[in-house]
């Protein structure tokens, strides 16, 4: 098992700042969190990094052997966002895929902030189910994909971003009895869906062979806001990421059911050559999980208040 940039960035923060919660505060973050993550790069790394019997935490000898090597990557982490920053706007074209998803809730801010930041850029958006932007980007017809349920291909970053939550619905006039879905309720009513080999098609057809099962009736088409209008009418289910549900357009008015055995989500993530230009895509990845972030904040913040 491999440490992850996080884990590193904890450790060094704590061994210069000397403290957990010094280092939580200069990276805005909890100091369980920054505990945590120094925890699991020691469980990888086979040791304790610290020795927390003094007042302050002090960099054991393992700790101080790789302090130098964690700092000239935490140095060259840092140049390569410089220069992608520097880099993009020298561009003449950016050609982009989203998944469904991720072009209703965060593209939009994405390319705003890439319009205000660069102006002279020129972006072309290609919004697919995530096979297809999958096969795009291996055929360069794409410089980037934002996409779920990547495969490892040799030569290509991917990078995790978030976690998309899949949830069943039906429309409020279907008849259907309770609020929970299983395949044994769902393996006879029209199921709609992206065709195969897409992501969610494979999770419906897993799901169901859970109890053995296989869906009866599985009509495809694209995009995943039409699927949310078709089984608003109320003829059938679909299983959709949550987030799409507030982007389909006025109107709907659609059961979300509690699924049993429940479903797992799929991973939204980035994915690029990796290339001379890799720092540029990295850079577009970072700001599209700080733009994420920014909007669950809002989100939150609006239903306290």
């Amino acid at each position: 098992m491999r440490y992850t940039f996080g884990q590193a960035e904890a450790f060094y923060w704590v061994a210069r700042l000397g403290g957990f919660r010094a280092a939580a505060a200069h990276l805005n973050l909890s100091q369980p969190t920054v505990s945590l993550r120094v925890k699991e790069l020691e469980r990888i790394l086979g040791g304790e990094l610290f020795d927390r019997s003094l007042y302050r935490p002090v960099p054991t000898s393992l700790g101080a052997s790789i302090y130098g090597d964690v700092e000239r990557m935490l140095a060259h982490a840092e140049l390569v966002q410089r220069r992608s920053r520097e880099d993009l706007p020298g561009r003449g074209l950016l050609r982009i895929g989203a998944a469904d998803s991720f072009a209703a809730r965060i593209l939009p801010d994405l390319l705003a902030a890439i319009a205000a930041r660069h102006p002279s850029l020129q972006v072309d958006v290609t919004v697919d189910f995530s096979t297809r932007l999958e096969q795009l980007l291996l055929d360069r017809a794409i410089d980037i994909a934002f996409l779920s349920q990547p495969r490892a291909h040799e030569k290509i970053v991917i990078t995790p971003l978030w976690q998309i939550d899949l949830v069943w619905v039906v429309g409020r006039h279907l008849a259907f009895d309770g609020d929970v879905a299983t395949p044994e309720k769902l393996v006879g009513l029209p199921i709609f869906t992206n065709s195969p080999p897409s992501g969610l098609f494979t999770t419906i057809q897993m799901w169901f062979g859970t109890r053995g099962l296989k869906p009866l009736r599985l009509n495809t088409c694209n995009p995943l806001t039409v699927i949310a209008r078709l089984a608003n009418a109320g003829t059938g289910a679909a299983l959709l990421p949550r987030e799409i549900l507030s982007f389909s357009g006025a109107g709907l008015d659609l059961r979300v059911l509690e699924a049993d055995p429940p479903v797992g989500g799929h991973h939204l993530c980035a994915m690029w050559w990796d290339a001379e230009s890799a720092g540029e895509y990295a850079y577009l990845a970072d700001m599209a999980r700080h733009i994420a972030l920014a909007q669950a904040d809002h989100s939150a913040k609006s239903k306290s208040g």
